[in-house]
């Protein structure tokens, strides 16, 4: 993607969209939202009114196979997110993590577990292009946060997953779609691995997750790390209730490590990692176990409507919660169904919406 020129910049609202009202989005709150917006071309058309999310009638709707024994509600849909939204029940999702393109300028290709790209007759397989203009990849994300809030539930939050390229157009994307109120977490992922090479600038070593809930009542589940040498020293007495001190007479039981904090210390996937598919830009599962752990609920329901190799999805399943994911590559269904279809008790359906 080309570098955001100054009309992407973050600026008032013209005069103009004000007069006569732009037509506010389905997911966007109304006139008490943030009076400071992310302008780019295209937004406002020449009356002033905003863009209406790019959500396109579905045409055709079919199951083409089932995986698994028994009913279940996990889904993997082979079509563009702004057709299969409209399959999915409003007001239903409990946890919604993005993790789109990041507007790297390049086409995207698999490889194979040792992070060699594959090739058919001679020429490698595309997995995504990830080129853009400027407006269309904004167009991209503001369908992305618009059509998915509709879709949460009153305790729901949405993730959204980028770079240093898109984090701060997203984060005012956000702020205009849920409220800068409804604002929860920065999350950096200090990933390690990789971008081991610069010259005019610090090594990039982090992606940011944004996370905005649907209301103040947004669920949240606090994790906690790993016990600590300290903690063990300090926690050294143990008995059938597990590691506790004793102070003034009285017993504090050890509850576990420190809570997590908001730099999520999580190596990526290594080009010989026994977890990784072939699909580019795999998180690793640690990754989407702490953010499900943490945001969506016991036996709740995820969505992840950018689902690549269905590491959301497996994550889900190993934690007894249902699971929608949808995806526009055939490589990338393709990847995500070999994962889900080795793991046990795996019960989906494999949908195709046009």
């Amino acid at each position: 993607m080309p570098p955001i020129d100054p009309v992407g910049e973050t600026a008032a609202a013209p005069a103009n969209a004000s007069r006569g009202g732009p037509r506010p989005l389905p997911s966007t709150r109304p006139a008490d939202a943030a009076g400071v917006q992310l302008l780019w071309p295209g937004k406002f058309d020449e009356h002033g009114c905003r863009r209406s999310p790019g959500s396109v009638p579905i045409g055709s709707h079919e199951v083409l196979t089932r995986f698994g024994e028994g009913p279940s509600a996990c889904r993997l849909i082979h079509a563009d997110f702004r057709t299969a939204v409209g399959t999915i029940e409003p007001h239903s999702i409990d946890f919604a993590y993005v993790d789109p393109p990041f507007g790297t300028d390049r086409d995207r290709f698999l490889a194979d577990t040792k992070g060699i790209v594959r090739a058919e007759h001679h020429q490698p397989r595309a997995a995504y292009c990830d080129r853009w203009s400027t407006p269309e990849y904004l167009d991209f994300l503001d369908d992305l946060i618009a059509l998915t809030r509709p879709l949460l539930c009153e305790t729901g939050s949405l993730a959204v997953h980028v770079d240093h390229r898109a984090s701060a157009h997203v984060r005012c994307l956000l702020d205009e779609h849920f409220g800068a109120d409804r604002f929860i977490n920065e999350l950096i992922w200090k990933y390690g691995l990789g971008n081991a090479t610069a010259s005019r600038h610090f090594l990039r070593k982090h992606d940011t997750i944004l996370v905005y809930g649907l209301s103040p009542r947004h669920f949240f589940n606090r994790q906690r790390g790993p016990i600590t040498q300290a903690q063990q020293r300090k926690y050294h007495h143990e008995d059938e209730r597990g590691r506790y001190m004793m102070s003034y007479g009285k017993r504090y039981d050890l509850k576990g490590g420190k809570p997590l904090e908001s730099v999520l210390d999580i190596p990526s996937l290594g080009a010989t990692d026994g977890e990784r598919c072939g699909y580019p830009t795999q998180k690793p599962l640690r990754l989407l176990e702490v953010l499900l752990e943490s945001f969506c609920p016991p036996g709740g329901i995820v969505l992840d409507p950018c689902g690549g190799s269905g590491t959301t999805a497996v994550a889900a399943q190993r934690s007894g919660r249902a699971w929608i994911a949808i995806d526009a590559s055939q490589a990338a269904i393709e990847s995500a169904t070999q994962r889900l279809a080795a793991e046990t008790a795996c019960a989906f359906a494999i949908e195709r919406v046009t």
